[in-house]
């Protein structure tokens, strides 16, 4: 799975990595090895929330800090990235233990969409 996961980062994100490891942990569920996504989503939960709030407020320099909260918010969702994660084609590459698997986490969206989060700390 090295290749097809290297070939679709590569093509997903622009970029050949030359370390996969943070992409192979950023897609591990906690249910298929101790060394799993969680600490990567806690990363791009934050990265993503950064890069959100100062692309809003460069869009919006009027607005006051509770519409941007609103508007962050709105936009950073579980279920949204979830959305980006099956817009991307994550599902195959998952790597689910078999209650998991049997339970549907490959098409949930809170597994997904932290899945994307953990991508974006492995981008970053």
């Amino acid at each position: 799975m090295s290749v097809a996961l290297q070939d679709w980062v590569a093509e997903t994100f622009g970029h050949r990595p030359i370390d996969l490891v943070p992409f192979e942990r950023a897609l591990t569920h906690g249910s298929q090895a101790a060394a799993n996504y969680e600490r990567l989503e806690f990363l791009g939960d934050r990265v993503l929330g950064l890069v959100m709030a100062e692309w809003l407020f460069e869009l919006f320099p009027k607005e006051p800090e509770g519409a941007l909260s609103k508007r962050l918010n709105a936009l950073v969702t579980g279920a949204i990235c979830a959305d980006v994660a099956r817009s991307i084609g994550v599902v195959p590459y998952l790597k689910l233990g078999k209650q998991a698997r049997d339970d549907g986490a490959s098409d949930s969206d809170n597994v997904l969409g932290d899945v994307m989060e953990a991508l974006i700390g492995a981008v970053y």
